[in-house]
């Protein structure tokens, strides 16, 4: 089964859209760690995400690839950089 990293961001009151922007460059600068199978971003379209107004879906290979993607220190920098710019709520789920 795959697995489904997903990400809902919530800019900060001093985040520009411009650095949203590079924030959903750099999520999709992700896809070369292993066990990545797609990087899909983009802006809400909608109310219903209690205040998020981007979101990042990561296809991992699976559970088990899990882990090695979240330590990879390029996931670490860009972690870094998103909390800096917005507040960040992550579910992950199998499929």
């Amino acid at each position: 089964m795959a697995l489904l990293h997903m990400v809902w961001m919530a800019p900060k009151a001093d985040t520009t859209p411009e650095q949203m922007d590079e924030g959903l460059a750099a999520i999709r600068g992700l896809g070369h760690i292993p066990d990545v199978l797609s990087i899909d971003t983009g802006c809400n379209l909608t109310d219903r995400a209690g205040g998020a107004t981007h979101g990042a879906m990561i296809t991992l290979t699976g559970i088990h690839a899990l882990p090695s993607y979240i330590e990879h220190t390029d996931h670490q920098t860009v972690g870094r950089l998103l909390r800096d710019i917005c507040t960040v709520t992550v579910m992950d789920i199998e499929t």
